[in-house]
């Protein structure tokens, strides 16, 4: 009986057990990613052969599934994902895209290369790192971003121009800021917009990036050392800069909208005299007549709180032959300065067709942009009489804006009224850019292609400048209307033949050769006319045309207006190259770069035209050999040369040239110069890359070491021809940079939940100028300083042993008993020639400071929780010096004496009525550590808002929200064009447009 009941509880068991392990379901979902389903997902049965791929609505059916099975899927570009079955018949799936695997794909010049078979110094940024809030061009995007990438805002105005740097200065004359290829088109140098030079001095064109919508951007890789920017010959000595745009994805078609609202303010001020604090002030030096008793801020009547709206709207999609994207945008910018501010309105179009079984790709793109910039009284190199924010800073604080009967307080002389410049004083520019490119790639097998890329840009630039007569200025004659227009042009022709293929186990070959023809196109006109009869500024502009037709309104008694016509055409700059490429990965661990670039310019002397390009790298994989420990998850050593050239000075300098002489005539002003020539720059870069934990830390070091010569310079051809210059290359003088470039990124946590995320990234740079006194003995002279006193001086010299745009000013000892500076005697004869600028070693003027940073430094830091994220990036700089001209010029006991505002440190300093001089005294530290950006974020999914909304994020930013610094002007990070003749300066502040802190509301919705 026992036995019985034994063997049947055993066969039921059995048959339980047998029920269980044999049991199988169907199993059906569908796998969708942010933007909706994906089509050709695997998902396969873990262990088995079982497997299906998900359709092109991203559905899937699976059979013969175990209902205790773990099902796997798994796609390009996304995290594989593994879920338990559990019995469930039906399982949805949300794809995550896997960062680290879609950046194993760099960009370079004319290719891509897997991120492991990089031999050069290239650093990659993807949007989800772009600096956040109100951005107006790419280059803001990175600023801070990148080792070794320094960039400087002219100012804080809206659309205002950056320095960007590579790896420190290499030219004296010529341009420096590295080539922009926006998706394969290479950019020309120069301004797209008009400057000028109207009244209270010379303003500044806008940032000739603005036209493109940072929303629209996929990546912007930075190629820094010379193996990597060879293949761009003559242009890279530089560095190289490629933007990328957004493309449409395979799958269902995508749509997505995202609106911001940010409100800005100014950041930092002076710490100006109030009204108390200034009638205190002058009845403590005896002038008790310049205390007017009334109590005004003249700095805060020209500020305001400013609006900027930001929308942007995009559509694309695709299939497995085609992909499509469009976008739109506006923003809409306020200045912190009234009467000041950027409108823009961007297009573009991205398209990808395949042919003839997917042989032929066709790739359209295209980016168009309107940009309506308003900007008033501001200059770069104002005079005595100052601009807008010259004037409101030195306002006496007790004295009214108006006059009793309410119009404004003028005099003939300073000071100048601000309220009166934002009234009577309009600039208005208008600019149109078109840049876009078709190209045709043709597989003739999977390894074997050819490509053809034509591109074309076109820019036009019209800016208005009107100053009503009623404007009492020295510099207002009647009222002036000014009209200047700029047209570019730039047209390529490319052919390239790509070789891609493993040739067998032991060697994979990615090689390319290729010809373009590149053209560009600059020319521009200039009306200025006077002596109006009408006060309204706004009429002078609207209504003075080119030619004979001049509206009756705008002219004056005797029916005829002053002033004159100008107009350019730069000679067209023709570059026709042949180039190559070949990267040789050999057993998946070493690997060789070698390129060469011939380029032939039109830009240079007939005699030098045509110009040689080489570069060759190295690398070897140490993670692939046995003998490196696990604990490496990558590890490469990276050793690079290479010889790159820069040709941006003025097209056709290497031409007899010759302008009008303003009586019918002409007048030669350049001597040509068959033997011109490229500045060429070598250099050497050896890095190493490095994973630990599974890549859970990776970084990289380089050091690199770049010596530029045949530096392009314009001096004059003869005592005999004052005004007659010659383009030359100073044969001997050469400028050497070197550095170490770090950057670091650390997972601290990485889980469902939770994630966490830390980079750093430094530069450490040393510039040095040489052998400059071979052929300029007392140096070359830059750094315009300006301001009552200060026409005529110079705060920077060239010379040899120093950095370029070294501080070259009389030391300041202090000031004596009297309230009188004192300087120091360098030359031991007793006599003061602090004023005059002499050859080092000949006078009382010593090298002070530099304005190049020694160290750069970016942190930044991205957390996840869940579905709330804040991400947060401070960036620095330190070891360099500023000069504060605004100081100089009117924070002096000089200025208070005539009835001017100054700072609290003047009036506490015991400083003597004096005339101001250039010195140390206002030689400032530029050190600073800024929280550049902070984002909070929170991101809703579709399955919580709906079945029309995929994702709905929801942030919210602030920019500049402090800085750390010791520097007492707006902003620490400052660069006034302070030319002189051509030559650069770096370093100078001077009527700064302040910087902003913005903060910003904002939405992303895809649906």
């Amino acid at each position: 009986m026992k036995s019985m009941i034994l063997k049947k509880l055993i066969y039921l068991l059995v048959f339980l057990q047998g029920s269980m392990v044999f049991s199988q379901i169907t199993v059906s979902g569908v796998v969708n990613d942010a933007g909706g389903p994906i089509p050709g997902v695997n998902v396969l049965v873990r262990g088995t052969a079982n497997g299906t791929v998900s359709d092109f609505d991203g559905k899937y059916v699976l059979e013969n599934v175990p209902e205790d099975a773990v099902l796997v899927f798994s796609y390009v570009g996304f995290k594989a994902q593994e879920i338990a079955v559990a019995g469930q018949t039906t399982i949805n799936v949300t794809m995550e895209e896997d960062a680290a695997e879609l950046e194993q794909v760099v960009v370079v010049g004319y290719g891509t290369v897997r991120k492991k078979d990089i031999t050069g110094a290239v650093a990659t940024v993807k949007p989800e790192d772009f600096n956040q809030g109100v951005q107006n061009s790419p280059d803001q995007l990175i600023q801070g971003r990148v080792a070794g990438v320094q960039v400087t805002a002219a100012s804080g105005e809206p659309g205002a121009a950056n320095n960007i740097r590579i790896r420190g200065t290499s030219s004296i004359r010529g341009g420096n800021n590295p080539l922009i290829v926006v998706d394969g088109v290479p950019l020309d140098g120069g301004n797209t917009s008009a400057g000028t030079d109207v009244g209270t001095g010379r303003s500044s064109a806008r940032n000739p990036l603005n036209f493109i919508n940072p929303n629209d951007i996929a990546s912007i890789d930075v190629l820094k050392d010379a193996s990597a920017t060879a293949i761009y010959g003559s242009r890279g000595s530089n560095g190289v800069v490629i933007i990328t745009t957004k493309k449409g994805k395979s799958g269902k078609p995508q749509l997505d909208f995202s609106s911001a609202i940010s409100v800005s303010s100014i950041a930092n001020e002076y710490d100006l005299l109030d009204a108390s604090g200034f009638s205190s002030a002058v009845n403590a030096i005896g002038e008790p007549g310049l205390d007017f008793g009334q109590d005004v801020d003249a700095l805060d009547e020209i500020l305001r709180t400013a609006i900027t709206q930001n929308y942007n709207l995009s559509y694309g999609g695709g299939s497995d032959t085609g992909r499509y994207r469009f976008s739109l945008s506006l923003q809409d910018q306020e200045g912190i300065i009234k009467n000041t501010g950027q409108e823009k309105y961007t297009g573009t179009l991205n398209l990808t067709e395949k042919f003839f079984d997917e042989k032929l790709q066709i790739d359209t793109k295209l980016i168009t942009s309107f940009i309506k910039d308003e900007a008033t009284a501001l200059a770069e190199n104002a005079t005595a009489e100052g601009d807008l924010i010259i004037s409101a800073l030195r306002w006496n604080p007790t004295r009214s804006l108006f006059n009793p009967d309410g119009s404004f307080l003028q005099f003939n002389d300073n000071p100048r009224n601000p309220l009166a410049f934002l009234e009577y004083y309009t600039d208005l520019a208008e600019t149109t850019n078109i840049l876009g490119n078709l190209s045709a790639t043709y597989s003739f097998t999977d390894a074997f292609s050819y490509k053809f890329n034509f591109g074309v840009g076109r820019t036009e630039s019209k800016r208005r400048i009107g100053i009503s007569r009623l404007m009492q200025a020295n510099f207002v004659n009647g009222g002036i209307a000014d009209i200047q227009n700029i047209f570019t042009s730039n047209l390529l022709f490319e052919h390239t033949l790509n070789y891609n293929k493993q040739l067998n186990d032991a060697v994979f070959l990615d090689a390319v050769v290729g010809y373009s023809y590149q053209q560009f196109e600059r020319r521009g006109d200039n009306l200025r006319v006077q002596d109006f009869s009408i006060d309204d500024q706004n009429l002078y502009i609207n209504n003075v045309n080119f030619g004979s037709e001049r509206p009756a309104p705008t002219l004056n008694s005797d029916n005829t207006l002053s002033g004159g016509n100008t107009s350019f055409f730069d000679p067209n700059t023709e570059l026709q190259s042949y180039f190559g490429r070949a990267n040789v990965t050999l057993y998946d661990k070493y690997l060789i770069t070698a390129t060469l670039r011939a380029d032939g310019s039109s830009r240079f002397g007939d005699d030098e035209q045509y110009g040689y390009f080489p570069s060759a790298a190295v690398a070897w994989r140490l993670s692939q050999e046995d003998f490196i420990p696990d604990t490496f998850s990558d590890l490469k050593l990276r050793v690079g040369y290479g010889l790159t050239g820069n040709q941006e000075f003025p097209s056709g300098s290497a031409q007899t040239q010759f302008t009008p002489d303003g009586s019918g005539g002409i007048v030669q002003s350049t001597v040509g110069n068959p033997n011109l020539k490229w500045e060429s720059t070598v250099q050497i870069n050896a890095g190493i890359d490095f994973g630990f934990l599974d890549n859970r830390i990776t970084g990289s070091v380089d050091y690199y070491q770049r010596t530029t010569e045949d530096l392009l310079f314009r001096t004059r051809a003869g005592q005999q021809a004052p005004n007659v210059f010659i383009w030359r290359n100073l044969d001997g003088v050469e400028v050497e940079n070197s550095g170490v470039d770090i950057a670091i990124n650390g997972i601290i946590i990485d889980n469902e939940d939770i994630s966490w995320e830390v980079g750093v990234n430094a530069s450490f740079l040393s510039n040095e100028l040489n052998n400059v006194s071979s052929i300029f003995p007392a140096g070359i002279l830059t750094g315009e300083l300006n301001g009552q006193g200060l026409t005529g001086q110079r705060a920077q010299l060239l010379f040899d042993g120093q950095p370029i745009n070294a501080f070259y000013l009389p030391i300041w000892e202090g000031f004596d008993e009297n309230g009188v500076s004192s300087y120091a005697d360098l030359d031991g004869d007793g006599i003061d020639t602090s004023s005059g600028i002499t050859a080092p070693g000949e006078g009382d003027r010593a090298f002070v400071g530099d304005p190049n940073p020694d160290f750069t430094i970016g942190i930044s830091s991205a957390f996840r929780y869940k579905n709330l994220d804040v991400s947060v990036f401070f960036n620095g700089a330190y070891g360099h010096q500023i000069y504060d001209n605004t100081a100089n010029a009117i924070f002096t006991a000089g200025a208070l004496a005539a009835g001017g505002n100054v700072t609290e440190q003047v009036v506490a300093s015991g400083e003597a009525n004096q005339t101001p001089k250039p010195s140390t005294q206002y030689l400032k530290s530029g050190d600073f550590l800024r929280l550049n950006n902070l984002t909070l974020g929170y991101t809703l999914n579709g399955d919580k808002i709906g079945k029309w909304i995929d994702s709905l994020r929801f942030y919210a930013t602030g920019q500049n929200i402090f800085v750390i610094t010791p520097y007492d002007g707006f902003d620490p990070e400052v660069n006034v064009n302070k030319a002189v003749d051509g030559v650069p300066s770096f370093g100078i502040d001077y009527s700064t447009y302040p910087r902003a802190r913005t903060f910003s509301l904002g939405f992303n919705a895809r649906f």
